[in-house]
């Protein structure tokens, strides 16, 4: 059986912490505290990544989540112009303050797919239980 929970994320940064926590607490239900964890971080590490690199954005973010016997999966979807996603994520610098989002988003997740279109980029984490 799938269950699915969704929230149209308001485009600030304070919005994201609670959002997590709502997410965090359906995802228990369905997944092990590990996994629960690991999208949760994930989501926030995506989340934080599109509205700072994002300072014009408006429009809400649309975040999906899908849980089945199998696996967790987030769907994040926003409105922005969107970037190159790398091929190979590797962590910066040691001394580097940025830039290791996207690296965990990969170490954290089962699976990472980024899509863009004209009209709205889609980024996908899933995370086999």
């Amino acid at each position: 059986m799938i269950q699915t929970w969704e929230l149209e994320l308001p485009p600030v940064l304070a919005a994201i912490r609670p959002a997590a926590v709502q997410f965090r607490e359906w995802a228990a239900h369905y997944a092990n505290e590990g996994a629960a964890a690991d999208c949760e971080l994930a989501l926030v590490e995506a989340c934080n990544n599109l509205l700072n690199h994002n300072a014009n954005i408006r429009a809400a973010i649309l975040i999906q989540a899908q849980a089945t016997p199998f696996d967790l999966t987030i769907t994040i979807r926003d409105t922005t112009p969107g970037f190159d996603w790398p091929a190979q994520p590797t962590l910066p610098d040691s001394s580097a303050e940025r830039g290791r989002g996207i690296y965990l988003m990969h170490t954290l997740m089962t699976q990472v797919e980024y899509t863009r279109n004209s009209s709205h980029n889609e980024l996908r984490l899933r995370r086999a239980l």
